[in-house]
């Protein structure tokens, strides 16, 4: 039982990340005034999918639209994130289509306006990894006098992405209102794995205690299906434009998640009674369960027509999400020899979790005409995290962040307008940092006492993206 309570307060205290926190990530949100239509008040001539489907009454257009990101470059640096000097820098480049949408007129006398959308984000893609090899004293000098032969090493994998389809209908209640629902089907999918390994050879040892180590492996693969609702508002009048969006918590329609957890520890030195710890645990769970919830949201807009193009702000705010589990593995044997009672905390150790605090993100976008057919746009946009690791009730399970900080965004681009068709160019940039980044493991003092992973601090990170993005309308 000794034991036991040594491996829970060792397990809790390996940090477990996912994706970024945050919602307006996307370049298709309320805030990306460049992206087609990516807008609650007025769509002026921006595409063809629409954040607020009552706007798609008041377009009267038809059309069909692909963009994607031509050249992507991400980057997320944690500085020293393995201790001094060792830090975990994740880059990649993608060129992919990201989005496919259309709308179709319905209806003569009393016409309204249907939409498609299929879209498809990744989310993160993070990948590091980092070593230790070094002549270090990490051993109590009572049973290895001397600097030993230490190797620590880690690989740290997450990556998310994303599917979206969407059906939306708008239909014009009078000259200055309309109205409009948004059906939406999304398909969410992660795969998270942390390895840490850490080794010392111990000096004057029999052949039988050569080696301390500590390796520990969490890693946790899902993916959810979910459904939501959205109904919006719009309204005009001659420069004034203003729309006010509903958009419904995430229910849950399936999910399934594969889970596997390995500790091994061997002739590590309690430095409390001075006995040796031998340790093994581990599992392999498939079929679970997954849950991945989205909040109810209330978003507003407004934009304001100038003589040669528009200014517009938007705002959108998020409610809070109580604790819940993300997956949950069943009470099953873990630590090894099983005593028959030491599975019954599986759950609570290996379990996912996820718990969100209310967010509340703000933009502002404007558009001038250059020249006749040649519109430039530019838009700001917060992105703020909603990570908050008070709102969990314990210490237990592994939370659900890894770019857990504020991030903000800008988007560049302009518009060239041609009967038949829309082509639109845009720069994207964005860039969040935090100074209270806490390390995965910290390779600069490992020792006994730490159990070989180091005394992990809170240390610097930061994020950049730029890319630039293609987006072409046909006008039917």
């Amino acid at each position: 039982m000794k034991n036991f309570t040594f491996f829970l307060l060792l397990l809790c205290s390996l940090p477990a990340g996912a994706q970024d926190a945050n919602y307006w990530s996307s370049y298709y949100g309320p805030g990306g005034f460049f992206a087609p239509g990516a807008v609650i008040a007025n769509n002026k001539d921006s595409g063809v999918l629409f954040y607020n489907p009552a706007l798609l009454a008041l377009s009267h257009k038809k059309a069909v639209s692909v963009s994607g990101s031509i050249y992507q470059l991400e980057s997320i640096k944690i500085k020293n994130g393995a201790g001094t000097g060792k830090d975990l820098l994740s880059s990649n480049t993608s060129s992919v289509p990201q989005m496919l949408t259309g709308t179709v007129m319905l209806g003569r006398k009393k016409p309204f306006y249907v939409s498609y959308a299929l879209i498809n984000s990744s989310i993160l893609n993070f990948s590091a990894s980092q070593r230790q090899e070094a002549q270090m004293n990490v051993l109590h000098d009572s049973y290895s006098p001397g600097t030993e032969y230490y190797i620590g090493q880690m690989t740290l994998q997450n990556q998310i992405k994303s599917s979206a389809a969407s059906l939306s209908a708008g239909y014009r209640l009078n000259e200055r209102w309309a109205m409009g629902v948004t059906a939406e089907g999304s398909f969410y999918r992660q795969h998270y794995s942390n390895n840490i390994a850490s080794r010392a050879l111990i000096n004057g040892g029999s052949s039988s205690l050569r080696l301390a180590s500590n390796e520990a492996l969490y890693e946790v693969s899902y993916n959810h299906i979910g459904f939501r609702l959205k109904g919006g508002l719009a309204y005009e009048q001659n420069k004034h434009h203003a729309g006010l969006m509903i958009s419904s918590p995430l229910a849950h329609v399936g999910g399934s998640a594969t889970l596997f957890g390995d500790l091994a520890i061997t002739n590590i030195r309690d430095v409390y009674s001075g006995e040796m710890i031998h340790l093994l645990a581990s599992t392999r769970q498939t079929k679970l369960r997954s849950k991945w919830k989205m909040p109810l949201s209330i978003a507003a807009g407004y934009a304001y027509d100038h003589a040669k193009g528009q200014i517009y702000v938007a705002g959108e705010y998020f409610l809070p999400v109580k604790e819940y589990g993300v997956v949950i593995p069943r009470n099953e044997y873990f630590l090894r020899p099983d005593t028959g009672n030491n599975n019954l905390l599986t759950a609570a150790l290996l379990r996912l979790k996820d718990a969100r605090k209310a967010v509340f993100n703000m933009a502002l976008g404007a558009s001038y005409e250059v020249k006749e057919h040649i519109v430039a746009y530019c838009s700001l946009r917060t992105d703020f995290s909603y990570a908050d690791n008070s709102l969990f009730t314990s210490g237990t399970g592994n939370t659900s962040y890894t770019a857990a900080w504020n991030n903000f965004h800008c988007q560049i681009g302009g518009n060239l307008r041609r009967k038949k068709y829309n082509l639109r160019v845009g720069l994207l940039l964005a860039y969040g940092q935090t100074g209270k980044y806490l390390q995965p493991v910290n390779f600069d003092q490992p020792n006994d006492e730490n159990y070989l992973l180091g005394d992990a601090k809170e240390t610097k990170a930061h994020h950049f993206l730029t890319g630039l993005m293609l987006a072409f309308i046909h006008n039917l």
